[in-house]
Parts: C-alpha cells; structure tokens; sequence
C-alpha cells in the first residue's frame, strides 16, 4: 500500500486562482503538476498508483476553519480514497468547537502553517489550540523550516520547533518537509531525539543527496512518512524514487510508504 500523506487540492470554483496565487507568491519557482482539483488529484494517484493521499487545508484568517470543515463534509462521500486534516486558526475565538467538529466528523488530523496563519509556533498563547487537538485526539501536522512564499518568516524555524516539542514531545505530531528544508544538520541537532514524525513532501530529491538528511532518516527511519506536496511535487516521481531506490530496504520502502503512518491513523480497508 501507498499512502501520500501530504497533498493540496481546492475547492474547483478557486482551484485555479489559489494555484496560481501560489506559483505568484513564489516568483514563479513553482510549477504545479495537477491543477488542484479533487479529479485531477485522483487521476496522479491513479497514474502513481497511490492507494490513499491524505489532504491537508490551511485556514488562513480566523474565520476560515468552519468554511473549509463544511467543504471537507461535502467532499468525503466523494471518494474513500482520500482522506482530509482539517485547520484551524490559532485566534479563531471558536477553536475549541471547530475543534471538537473535526473530531465529530471523523476527521483525523489538523494542520497549522505558521508562516501562513502569522504565529510563531512556540507560542504559548496557542497551546491551548494544540492541547485542544490532542485531547480530541488528532494528529497535528505543521509546515515546518523554510517556505518559498515567505523566505523571511521564522516562525516555523527549527529552533521554534525545538522550544515547541520541549513541551509537546511524544505527541502525534508531523513535521513537514523533514522538519526543515536544507536545515537538517540543525534538525538533527534539535529535533532528531524529539520523537516526532517527519515526511518528505517536497524535499525528497535534496534530502537524497544531503549527509544530514540521510543521518536524519538513519537515526530515524520509525518516523519518517511518504508524502509528495501535490500539485508542487509529482506523485508519481515521488513514489518511483522511493520504490527504485537501492540504499533503501524493501522494509524501510513500506514504512515511508505506509506503515509509519498507520501508527498515527486508522486506516479502512481499500478496495
């Protein structure tokens, strides 16, 4: 089984403004491989032969994490192959009842971009929104180190994440992007023992080719997840690169591809 545990899609009325907006905001250093719908990301899983991707929203104002809930409503009868995080904004005065929604819902998961949302991650004014997610039992998934849309942002820095997981570690938290783009000698020296979980989304190719990033994965292989960042990354170069690769084991091939992340989530039999 393949599960991509990191991809984007919108709803089809702004798919096509909200990529573009992104490759924008990036001065054009991204190219998008899908055009951000729900068909077009079925249709790279086919040719992939992804079995399962999980998507990850982002609310971006205070108001947005009730109006995305709604939409993840209206699109999971759609296909059971596609499995969605909810987000919430740190100082959306309601949190705790989006919160307690998502869970209601069957949602698994809640995703926080700081650079995005405009908070630093260690914050402690917005513990109580990720003690709130944990007590409803939710995995918390972070964009975490460099972004291209805001290159000067340090509020997902390494060094922010270390002060977070100082007090939050052992919990079911992700860090994207392998904690930190082209950082994981810091990585390695603040996160490495924290007990967290790391995915490859959109890094892949340069951890490949990174000592650290490979000592990273090394020390901890138990935690590390498969995802690709679709539209911005190619599922289907993605999972050949992992399923070609001759320095990794057919064992540590299957917990990337899935078994790792199937200690954070239930999984449902797919036909």
């Amino acid at each position: 089984m393949i599960i991509d545990a990191h991809t984007h899609i919108y709803p089809e009325s702004i798919a096509k403004k909200a990529v573009g907006t992104v490759i924008a905001n990036t001065k054009d250093q991204l190219k998008a491989y899908t055009d951000g719908t729900f068909d077009s990301l079925i249709a790279s899983m086919d040719v992939a032969e992804v079995d399962l991707s999980i998507v990850l929203t982002v609310a971006t104002n205070p108001e947005q994490g009730i109006g995305i809930l709604q939409w993840i409503k209206k699109m999971i009868p759609l296909s059971h192959r596609l499995i969605y995080f909810g987000s919430v904004h740190p100082h959306d005065r309601n949190f705790r009842d989006v919160i307690r929604e998502m869970k209601k819902c069957g949602l698994q998961g809640i995703k926080f971009h700081p650079a995005y949302q405009n908070f630093p991650v260690d914050s402690k004014e917005t513990y109580p929104v990720y003690e709130e997610a944990l007590r409803n039992d939710l995995v918390i998934y972070f964009h975490s180190g460099f972004d291209m849309s805001l290159p000067d942002c340090d509020y997902a820095s390494v060094e922010r994440f270390a002060n977070f997981l100082e007090d939050f570690k052992g919990s079911k938290i992700i860090l994207a992007h392998g904690g930190g783009y082209r950082e994981w000698d810091k990585v390695i020296d603040l996160l490495g023992d924290k007990k967290c979980y790391f995915d490859i989304a959109f890094v892949l190719e340069s951890m490949k080719l990174c000592k650290h990033a490979r000592e990273l994965f090394r020390q901890n292989e138990d935690y590390f997840i498969f995802g690709s960042d679709s539209p911005w990354r190619e599922q289907k170069q993605y999972v050949e690169l992992i399923r070609n690769s001759d320095t990794l084991s057919q064992e540590q091939k299957e917990k990337l591809f899935c078994r790792n992340i199937k200690k954070l989530i239930t999984i449902k039999d797919v036909d």
